[in-house]
């Protein structure tokens, strides 16, 4: 029965919905499967999160399994001091690639490379791969603008089932990890919010970072999906099940179903 549902792209979606959720500055709480986002954390970017590796972890087993954690752990920092952490964060500090070892477990697949959007129910969400290439092995570059166009939900399903159509060009293959095109990183300072703590915009940045300018453009338009409303008429008349869950009874196997499978 598991087997017929696509329960990586549910827990993704759950999760980057639950993300959204929780950087609203009112939200003290985020739900979902921590595991999963915790150990991502402490994969890539070691020195932000205290972690114990588990010196008994075989590569056949879950890539969860090679970490320890615990709640002594967890709040021996406080929240000013991991985003003092995060602000300080330069390339060389991420760990880009790391699941080189687990490949013969569990091998990459060109599916990760998909950009489009992703969908679980009534809750859609864009995977943009495109600004992650790096994680794949190349060089980040200046990833195209967010279209925002009306989509139903048969169009996410054609979209996942035909999955090949909508590939990320992988790009030139790093030399360095993390490397990105040359006018990237000025880019990504114009755009974005890089700093958590106020102060840290007219503080000198560490070697990796590129300066702060002084005039930041206006945000472009929020890439968010427009999707029907729930109940409402699709001209699929059976949905694959593998590419969408609408049955929520089904969610009591995705804990341990993820413990088991995701993260390998």
């Amino acid at each position: 029965m598991t087997k017929r549902y696509a329960w990586g792209v549910i827990a993704l979606v759950h999760m980057y919905d639950q993300l959204n959720d929780a950087s609203m500055s009112h939200n003290r709480q985020l739900g979902g499967y921590i595991t999963l986002l915790q150990c991502w954390i402490y994969e890539h970017f070691p020195s932000i999160a205290e972690s114990t590796a588990d010196q008994d972890y075989d590569e056949a087993s879950s890539r969860a399994c090679r970490w320890i954690a615990t709640k002594k752990t967890v709040k021996s920092i406080r929240t000013p001091s991991y985003r003092e952490r995060l602000d300080r964060l330069r390339i060389p500090d991420v760990c880009w690639i790391p699941y080189g070892e687990h490949r013969e477990v569990r091998d990459f697949h060109v599916r990760s490379c998909y950009s489009g959007l992703l969908r679980w129910g009534p809750i859609a969400v864009y995977y943009r791969s495109e600004r992650i290439v790096r994680q794949f092995g190349c060089t980040q570059t200046i990833p195209a603008p967010p279209v925002d166009s009306w989509v139903s939900y048969d169009d996410i399903l054609d979209m996942w089932m035909h999955y090949e159509d909508h590939i990320v060009p992988a790009g030139e293959v790093c030399v360095v990890p993390g490397a990105c095109s040359s006018d990237y990183i000025d880019w990504f300072f114009r755009i974005s919010h890089p700093f958590m703590t106020p102060g840290h915009a007219v503080d000198p940045l560490p070697h990796g970072h590129a300066p702060q300018p002084r005039v930041v453009p206006r945000a472009p338009q929020a890439d968010i999906p427009r999707v029907p409303k729930p109940g409402a008429s699709s001209t699929s008349m059976e949905e694959p099940r593998h590419a969408v869950v609408s049955n929520t009874n089904n969610l009591r196997h995705l804990p341990q179903y993820l413990h088991n499978n995701l993260c390998n």
